[in-house]
């Protein structure tokens, strides 16, 4: 019995819409979190800092760091202010 690698898996499994929707929004959460995290290191911040900066305690920073898409707007404007990140959201 020929056993398939996880990359093979993986290719076959995008032909699927369900499961190539479900990977593209893993990707995007991911890539999020990758952003939020890049902002405060690049920073220089510890969670603690930017928690401080954002006048909340430092668990949440981590909260909303690993659950980034559940972030309001207005919140993710605050956490970027807090890391002296300015950005704005542009349609592709």
């Amino acid at each position: 019995m020929k056993y398939k690698t996880l990359s093979q898996i993986h290719s076959e499994s995008m032909s699927d819409a369900e499961y190539r929707i479900a990977y593209e929004a893993e990707v995007e959460r991911e890539r999020l979190q990758d952003t939020l995290q890049g902002w405060r290191k690049e920073a220089g911040l510890t969670s603690a800092q930017v928690a401080e900066r954002m006048g909340i305690k430092p668990p949440t920073v981590s909260r909303m760091e690993k659950n980034a898409t559940k972030m309001s707007y207005e919140t993710l404007m605050r956490y970027a202010h807090a890391c002296g990140v300015n950005f704005r959201l542009q349609q592709i």
